[in-house]
């Protein structure tokens, strides 16, 4: 197949064209030397991508030859015939947009700088909003609708500098498919976002460094995502497109660099019932971001992994409805369409192996490793147009926030209206807190609040905490606290309070804690199995909290072992003595001596010598002093023990006991 080749010729320059394997007379008819700053064609037996390379000289603008390559680009390639726009190495200037259309390449690998001299719009984006395929304003138009605009658009090397004067982003890209940026330098820019993209499915951002985007001074609220993923959904959003609220999805963003920028990647404008899917940020390294490194705004199926967040002011934000309903979205097209999005719950997100370290800012939303956060709206509220938001509950679930390296500042993992979702095998360290932070006495391990349900902490290894290990309150309910290693925290290792329930606290190590090892005010939790040392108190529970404590080990350095509405002694009950057992191979029966001064006894049995997993229990009144039980697996060999309790307030305080087998 026969390779087409243009060259752009620029001043001073002298145009030859020859044509391998044909005579001299069908090269004469093949050949066209255009005169300065314009196109000669020519063919060669090579491959079947064709190429147009501009050169110019060093310094000089090169805004318009480089865009009449582009447009020449888009009038010749096609899905089989791609073209590649080559850029010869240099430093130039860009006095103009250039703009980049279907199934073109854009090659500056040999050595090219990009400096933008002008103050306003872009220096690159897609297609254009003058008239093209009878549309008088493209971009703008029913053609450009979902992600059918472009397609199969890619940008590889060259660094892009953008002027501190110029308040629009220097990449924009949007309404497409397929497009590729790799080993692309965007630096400075006075903009909001130094690449912005919205509406692409299929986009790959690999080996790319994004550096030294300054703060706006005028900006109060505004969040500058280096790497932005936008919705074109509102002229005040995304303008100059088609506002059809088309979400981004199939994006990889991967081997990185953010440096010195307010945020890292991600997106913040939130359409109620929009969501980005499809999600991959691994790899990236991100290093003295002001606010946080990533932001997951209403990302489904998404993994964010094996990335370096060092010196940010927060690692992780995750998001399924905003604080301020003022920066919520309901409509598309200018507010003159309600968007009719489902709203979803379940994530299936998953933060893992990444990591962090957090420092004190005063701009990012929250001084914080891991941040997962939704909402319930119960009032009248309006949106950035003044539509009603419905009344309903915007929590999220299904989030994995798994053995992350998180040494922060502030809070390691941070819930709040977050359901069936977990922080698992998490290293969380507490360092460098900032003296004027007033928040700074405040910062958990884990962090669970604002009536999030059925969240796992477990084999989380967390130390030195400004306030609590794991701290659980506000409704928070079904909580599941088991094996985290805990010590060196200020105040508690485990605390609840105000209405917060958990199944299961229990097979923790809390050492070395400043007051209370477990802390339950106006709670309800059943503390079992823990070894506590090193602590004024063991397990402190108010007087209004209600729950269960057994068979927790107490070691050196415990002043009081269990604190309970206001007692310390004469709480805890005796072993029952077992004076008879059996089993066959479908039952089993247990027989004991009756306690004096017991509430009531519970029978505990399972397959497991320890009884730690898979035990089931049968509670008994004081009366009783037998149990029958049929067995879950039929000849199975089992284990059993028998405890009494008494009722203390509203806890259960349950005597120690062995296991037997059957």
């Amino acid at each position: 197949m026969k390779k087409r080749v243009i060259t752009v010729l620029l001043s001073g320059m002298i145009a030859m064209a020859c044509t391998i394997g044909m005579n001299p007379v069908e090269s004469q008819a093949q050949e066209k030397v255009h005169t300065e700053n314009q196109i000669a064609v020519q063919d060669a037996e090579e491959t079947d991508d064709s190429v147009i390379t501009v050169s110019a000289k060093n310094g000089s603008d090169i805004a318009r030859e480089l865009d009449n390559a582009l447009k020449e680009a888009r009038d010749t390639a096609t899905d089989s015939n791609p073209v590649t726009v080559k850029v010869v190495a240099g430093s130039y200037k860009l006095s103009s947009t250039l703009h980049i259309y279907s199934n073109t390449t854009l090659d500056l690998t040999e050595g090219v700088t990009f400096t933008y001299s002008r103050t306003s719009s872009n220096m690159i984006e897609t297609g254009t909003n003058g008239t093209y395929k009878g549309h008088s304003d493209f971009n703008a138009s029913l053609a450009c609708k979902g992600y059918s605009g472009f397609r199969n658009i890619s940008i590889i090397g060259g660094k892009w500098l953008g002027n501190s004067n110029c308040d629009s982003s220097l990449i924009r890209l949007f309404h497409a498919k397929n497009i590729k940026l790799e080993n692309v330098t965007v630096s400075g820019g006075g903009c909001a976002h130094q690449v912005e993209l919205a509406a692409i499915d299929g986009l790959k951002v690999n080996k790319c460094t994004f550096k030294d985007l300054a703060r706006r001074k005028s900006s109060g609220n505004l969040k500058q995502e280096a790497l932005q993923f936008d919705i074109p959904c509102d002229t005040s959003i995304y303008k100059s497109t088609y506002l059809d609220g088309t979400t981004m999805k199939n994006v990889e963003v991967t081997n990185c660099l953010f440096q010195n920028v307010p945020r890292g990647v991600g997106t913040h404008t939130l359409l109620n019932g929009a969501y980005h899917e499809n999600i991959k940020i691994t790899g990236n390294i991100f290093k003295n971001i002001q606010e946080e490194a990533i932001i997951a705004l209403t990302y489904y199926n998404c993994e964010i992994k094996n990335n370096v967040i060092e010196n940010c002011g927060g690692g992780v934000l995750i998001q399924y409805f905003k604080p301020l309903s003022s920066s919520v979205m309901s409509t598309i097209f200018d507010g003159k369409k309600v968007y009719k999005g489902q709203v979803r719950h379940n994530a299936k997100m998953v933060v893992e192996n990444n990591r962090m370290t957090i420092k004190y800012t005063k701009y990012s939303d929250e001084v914080c490793g891991v941040k997962v956060y939704g909402r319930k709206v119960s009032t009248t509220e309006k949106d950035k147009k003044n539509k009603t938001i419905p009344k309903k509950d915007y929590y999220i679930s299904g989030v994995k926030v798994r053995n992350n390296v998180i040494t922060t500042a502030g809070h390691g993992v941070h819930m709040m209206d977050v359901q069936d979702s977990e922080a698992t095998g998490n290293k969380i360290t507490g360092k460098n807190y900032y003296a004027k932070d007033p928040r700074r006495k405040k910062y958990d391990g884990v962090f669970v609040d604002l009536g999030s349900k059925r969240i796992t902490t477990n084999s989380n290894i967390i130390k030195n905490m400004a306030r609590s290990g794991v701290f659980t309150q506000n409704y928070s309910t079904s909580m599941i606290i088991t094996n985290n290693q805990i010590s060196g925290c200020k105040q508690h290792g485990v605390q609840m309070f105000n209405k917060s329930t958990c199944g299961k606290l229990s097979r923790n190590v809390i050492s070395n804690i400043k007051e209370h090892a477990v802390h339950i005010t106006k709670s309800t939790a059943n503390i079992s199995g823990n070894t506590i040392s090193g602590v004024p108190y063991g397990v402190f529970v108010s007087s209004d909290a209600k729950g269960k404590i057994y068979q927790n080990t107490y070691k050196s350095g415990v002043k009081k072992k269990v604190y309970v509405g206001g007692k310390t002694s004469g709480i805890t009950s005796k072993a029952p003595k077992i004076t008879k057992k059996s089993g066959s191979k479908t039952s089993m029966t247990v027989k004991w001596k009756k306690v004096s001064g017991a509430g009531g006894y519970e029978v505990q049995y399972s397959t497991d010598p320890k009884l730690v997993s898979g035990v089931k229990s049968v509670s008994l009144s004081a009366k009783k002093t037998s149990a029958s039980m049929k067995k879950p697996a039929a000849g199975k060999t089992y284990y059993v023990k028998v405890l009494s309790y008494k009722k203390v307030k509203g806890m259960q305080m349950y005597s120690s006991a062995k296991a037997m087998k059957l």
